[in-house]
Protein backbone atom coordinates (compact mmCIF):
# COMPACT_ATOMS: atom_id res chain seq x y z
CA UNK A 1 0.00 0.00 0.00
CA UNK A 2 0.59 3.24 -0.65
CA UNK A 3 2.26 5.69 2.05
CA UNK A 4 0.19 8.81 2.78
CA UNK A 5 3.22 10.42 3.53
CA UNK A 6 4.05 10.60 -0.10
CA UNK A 7 0.53 11.21 -1.57
CA UNK A 8 0.97 14.86 -2.93
CA UNK A 9 -1.46 16.19 -5.37
CA UNK A 10 -0.05 17.50 -9.20
CA UNK A 11 0.92 20.80 -9.54
CA UNK A 12 -0.92 22.80 -11.94
CA UNK A 13 1.18 23.47 -14.81
CA UNK A 14 4.20 21.82 -15.54
CA UNK A 15 4.98 18.62 -13.43
CA UNK A 16 7.42 16.12 -14.10
CA UNK A 17 5.09 13.17 -12.93
CA UNK A 18 2.53 13.93 -15.67
CA UNK A 19 2.71 12.68 -19.44
CA UNK A 20 1.47 15.35 -21.11
CA UNK A 21 2.54 13.67 -24.90
CA UNK A 22 0.25 10.39 -23.98
CA UNK A 23 1.46 6.96 -24.63
CA UNK A 24 4.52 6.55 -27.26
CA UNK A 25 3.99 6.02 -30.97
CA UNK A 26 4.88 2.14 -31.23
CA UNK A 27 3.71 0.98 -27.23
CA UNK A 28 2.29 -1.86 -27.35
CA UNK A 29 -1.26 -2.24 -27.42
CA UNK A 30 -3.04 -5.74 -26.22
CA UNK A 31 -6.26 -4.79 -28.69
CA UNK A 32 -3.72 -4.65 -31.50
CA UNK A 33 -1.83 -7.81 -30.71
CA UNK A 34 -4.92 -9.47 -30.33
CA UNK A 35 -6.34 -8.61 -33.29
CA UNK A 36 -3.07 -9.13 -35.36
CA UNK A 37 -3.11 -12.97 -33.47
CA UNK A 38 -6.81 -13.72 -34.81
CA UNK A 39 -5.91 -12.37 -38.57
CA UNK A 40 -3.28 -15.08 -38.92
CA UNK A 41 -3.43 -18.12 -40.61
CA UNK A 42 -3.59 -21.86 -39.14
CA UNK A 43 -1.77 -24.60 -40.68
CA UNK A 44 -5.06 -25.58 -41.91
CA UNK A 45 -5.90 -22.75 -43.89
CA UNK A 46 -8.29 -21.12 -41.40
CA UNK A 47 -7.72 -17.96 -39.79
CA UNK A 48 -7.79 -17.70 -35.70
CA UNK A 49 -10.71 -15.37 -35.54
CA UNK A 50 -12.80 -18.57 -37.62
CA UNK A 51 -11.55 -20.70 -35.51
CA UNK A 52 -12.13 -18.70 -32.08
CA UNK A 53 -15.64 -18.08 -33.81
CA UNK A 54 -16.22 -21.09 -34.17
CA UNK A 55 -15.13 -22.28 -30.57
CA UNK A 56 -17.58 -19.46 -29.34
CA UNK A 57 -20.52 -20.54 -30.94
CA UNK A 58 -20.12 -24.19 -29.93
CA UNK A 59 -19.50 -22.94 -26.46
CA UNK A 60 -22.71 -20.61 -26.25
CA UNK A 61 -24.86 -22.92 -27.92
CA UNK A 62 -23.39 -26.53 -25.11
CA UNK A 63 -22.88 -24.39 -21.47
CA UNK A 64 -25.10 -20.92 -20.50
CA UNK A 65 -21.58 -18.86 -20.53
CA UNK A 66 -21.00 -15.03 -20.63
CA UNK A 67 -17.98 -15.82 -22.57
CA UNK A 68 -19.36 -15.00 -26.19
CA UNK A 69 -20.54 -11.46 -24.85
CA UNK A 70 -17.65 -10.90 -23.14
CA UNK A 71 -15.61 -11.65 -26.10
CA UNK A 72 -17.83 -9.56 -28.73
CA UNK A 73 -18.19 -6.83 -26.31
CA UNK A 74 -14.60 -5.93 -26.07
CA UNK A 75 -14.24 -6.61 -29.96
CA UNK A 76 -16.79 -4.80 -31.08
CA UNK A 77 -17.98 -2.58 -27.94
CA UNK A 78 -20.83 -2.98 -25.93
CA UNK A 79 -24.82 -2.35 -26.82
CA UNK A 80 -26.29 1.17 -25.62
CA UNK A 81 -28.35 0.44 -23.17
CA UNK A 82 -31.69 2.17 -24.53
CA UNK A 83 -33.04 4.79 -22.36
CA UNK A 84 -36.56 4.91 -21.51
CA UNK A 85 -38.66 7.15 -20.32
CA UNK A 86 -42.20 9.76 -20.23
CA UNK A 87 -41.14 12.97 -21.75
CA UNK A 88 -43.37 16.00 -20.39
CA UNK A 89 -44.31 18.71 -23.24
CA UNK A 90 -43.73 21.27 -20.63
CA UNK A 91 -40.37 19.73 -19.49
CA UNK A 92 -37.36 21.66 -21.14
CA UNK A 93 -33.60 20.38 -20.53
CA UNK A 94 -30.28 22.23 -20.93
CA UNK A 95 -27.93 19.60 -21.90
CA UNK A 96 -24.66 22.46 -20.99
CA UNK A 97 -26.14 22.49 -17.49
CA UNK A 98 -26.47 18.74 -16.97
CA UNK A 99 -22.83 18.11 -18.29
CA UNK A 100 -21.50 20.47 -16.26
CA UNK A 101 -22.55 18.82 -13.22
CA UNK A 102 -20.55 15.21 -14.14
Amino acid sequence: MANPASLIPFRKGKDKRRNLKGKPVGALSMTTKIREFLMEYGKDGETNADKLKRAMVLRAITKSDVLAKEILDRIDGKVPLPVEGKIDSNLTIQFADVFKKC
